[in-house]
């Protein structure tokens, strides 16, 4: 008799189990929905709509909608709601919440200013291989900002890997760096040609 009442105990722990992870799917599935939706009417310019459905989804934890959120709450000064945002995406190891944590931290908005964590929240953002990251990393070492040391070197290896990621702007700093023998790159009329190149291609 034990037996057979303990095996429709595990049979029913079983089917709630069952019953809470469909449910749980069903809601990250919906927050998806919501968030792409969001995100698509933010770039065909429906605002208001864009945050309505960005809201409902970064609410059931869906973190490319708490990004998108937390940007357009900064665009427009709402800082404490956007922090939030980028707090939350941050503590789920997103590489875009962490670079915007580290970008309210830096300007101290939303939050006290705090140049050190800022720095280590980019940096954390450009090891994930995030394009305005790498290109924020190389820029804080190259002037020894966010609590960096100075650091021309490392500043032109992640300007070259930024700039091999596509980025324009690394591969303005990497052609002037070339012409004129900055971070402690030699003058190379070569590699200021290249980098030339490439920043036209793109234009």
């Amino acid at each position: 008799m034990k037996t057979c009442k303990n095996k429709r105990i595990s049979v029913a722990l079983m089917f709630t189990f069952y019953l809470l992870m469909n449910h749980s799917s069903l809601v990250l599935a919906d927050a998806k929905s919501d968030g792409d939706k969001g995100i698509a009417e933010f770039k065909n310019g429906n605002l208001i709509e864009s945050m309505r459905l960005l809201e409902k989804s970064a609410e059931k934890g869906y973190v490319p909608a708490q990004v998108m959120l937390a940007y357009i709450l900064d665009q427009a000064e709402r800082n404490s709601e956007a922090f939030k945002w980028y707090q939350q995406a941050a503590d789920a190891n997103d590489a875009a919440g962490l670079f915007g944590l580290g970008g309210m931290y830096a300007k101290g908005e939303g939050t006290t200013a705090d140049p050190q964590k800022a720095g280590q929240l980019i940096e954390r953002s450009a090891l994930q291989n995030h394009l305005p990251a790498m290109r924020a990393y190389a820029n804080a070492m190259e002037y020894g900002q966010l609590g960096f040391d100075l650091d021309g070197s490392s500043a032109a290896e992640w300007y070259l890997k930024a700039a091999n990621a596509g980025d324009s702007i690394s591969m303005r700093r990497l052609k002037d760096a070339y012409t004129s023998g900055q971070l402690g790159l030699p003058v190379d009329p070569e590699q200021a040609s290249k980098w030339d190149a490439e920043i036209n291609k793109g234009n």
